[in-house]
């Protein structure tokens, strides 16, 4: 493996668009030693409706410019090449362009839902023919050889990110499965299209749906651009259990907590990717932020003994 550095993620819901909040949480990371930071566009306000507030970005380029990290981006959450609204296409473009704008090369995109998670209570059951995913599965290719092309101008590289399982909404992501991740990949078949690896997601969607994790990964390998690294307990949990004091207390859902809390095998994953070059993020939950340093070290550990540097 080749590290090029680790990063923490400015979350989204903490900054909440203050860029007095951002500008102390990176005197944070600064000061605990962190490389690089995953910044979001819809963490700094800097998009409205699918459209770039060039004002607004300028302003966070100011700041950014007094820090010596390197960056990465996370697209919104909510972005879907799967919608026929005209707002994921914009978003998406606009999403690319904030990523050229802060000098970062990887833009994270969670992959397309069949059934969009805003659309789950609104929804008793899953029941889309095999026709009509393969036209949605067909729209989703389309779209990211279409987003390549706009990023390939930037020197950027979308990183598609599999996907976390719910109770409440069986195979609503056809990046739950490792595999199909890779199939939807090669289908792109784009220079600029790659795959972020989410460890988190992986391991609790092996978990729910019985499938090798490290199989996955290894037939992943090839593919992954950027890394996710944060841990859990495996255990599944539905889309409305949002409670993180609640869950954590049971050990269910997407904890995004450091690594070495929960069940997550980082140490067998990482040693699937030796061919790995790039940077890790650890994407951890804000309310974690006061162990960010503990998590850095747990990382670093982890990672020097099959790391060419960091």
């Amino acid at each position: 493996m080749n590290i090029h550095g680790i990063a923490i993620n400015a979350d989204a819901g903490y900054i909440d668009g203050s860029l007095t909040v951002l500008r102390k949480e990176l005197d944070h990371y600064r000061e605990i030693g962190f490389t690089h930071v995953e910044m979001a566009p819809h963490a700094v306000d800097a998009i409205y409706c699918g459209r770039l507030d060039k004002n607004r970005v300028k302003e966070v380029q100011r700041l950014l410019a007094q820090y010596p990290f390197r960056y990465t981006v996370h697209g919104s959450n909510p972005l879907n090449l799967m919608s026929d609204d005209v707002v994921n296409r914009q978003g998406f473009i606009a999403s690319i362009e904030f990523t050229a704008a802060i000098g970062a090369e990887i833009m994270v995109y969670h992959a397309g839902r069949y059934l969009a998670e805003e659309n789950f209570l609104l929804t008793s059951q899953m029941n889309l023919t095999p026709v009509e995913k393969n036209v949605l599965w067909e729209q989703e290719c389309t779209g990211l050889q279409s987003m390549g092309d706009i990023a390939a101008r930037y020197g950027i590289i979308i990183a598609v990110e599999n996907a976390r399982p719910y109770l409440n909404a069986p195979n609503y992501c056809y990046a739950e499965s490792l595999e199909e991740l890779v199939r939807m990949v090669k289908a792109v078949n784009h220079s600029q299209v790659g795959i972020t690896l989410d460890t988190g997601h992986a391991y609790l969607a092996a978990c729910h749906y019985g499938y090798d994790l490290l199989e996955g990964i290894s037939l992943i390998a090839p593919y992954v651009r950027h890394i996710h690294l944060h841990d859990n307990f495996g255990r599944c949990c539905a889309s409305w259990e949002r409670k993180q004091y609640e869950m954590a207390a049971m050990g269910r859902g997407d904890m995004h907590m450091p690594i070495g809390w929960g069940s997550v095998p980082a140490n067998e994953i990482l040693a699937r990717l030796p061919e790995y070059n790039g940077s890790i993020t650890l994407e951890l939950r804000p309310r974690y932020r006061e162990y960010y340093r503990t998590a850095l070290a747990n990382a670093q550990a982890l990672i020097d003994p099959i790391g060419d540097n960091v």
